[in-house]
C-alpha cells in the first residue's frame, strides 16, 4: 500500500500563495474558473474555491491555475516566505505571553 504524503502546512502556504496570486492579479473564482475552462480545465468557482480553501489541488491543477492567471514565474522564495510566516504565526500562538502585572 502506498502512503501519500500529506502536510497540513504545506495545504495552507497553497492556500496563501494561490490567494495572494489570485489578489495580485485582480481574479475572483468566477474569473479563475473562465480562464480554466478557456485552457481546457472544467471547474466551477465553488470548486475552486472549496479546493483552494482547503489547499487540496493536485500539482496538475496548481500548474493550471497559475497558468490561468498569466503567472510567468512561480516564486519559490514567496513561497519560503509564506511558509517561514506560518511557522512563526504557529509558534506564537503556542507560546506562552508573559502575563506578569505591571
Amino acid at each position: 500500500m502506498v502512503k501519500l504524503f500529506d502536510s497540513p502546512e504545506m495545504r495552507e502556504v497553497i492556500r496563501r500563495y494561490i490567494r495572494a496570486q489570485m489578489a495580485y492579479k485582480g481574479f475572483e473564482y468566477k474569473d479563475l474558473s473562465a480562464h480554466l475552462g478557456a485552457l481546457g480545465v472544467v471547474q466551477t468557482d465553488s470548486n475552486l474555491r472549496s479546493k483552494v480553501n482547503n489547499g487540496s489541488l493536485g500539482a496538475q491543477l496548481f500548474v493550471y491555475i497559475l497558468m490561468a492567471m498569466g503567472v510567468k514565474h512561480f516564486d519559490l522564495e514567496q513561497v519560503k516566505q509564506i511558509l517561514s510566516e506560518l511557522r512563526s504565526d504557529e509558534l506564537n500562538r503556542a507560546s506562552p505571553t508573559d502575563s506578569r502585572s505591571p
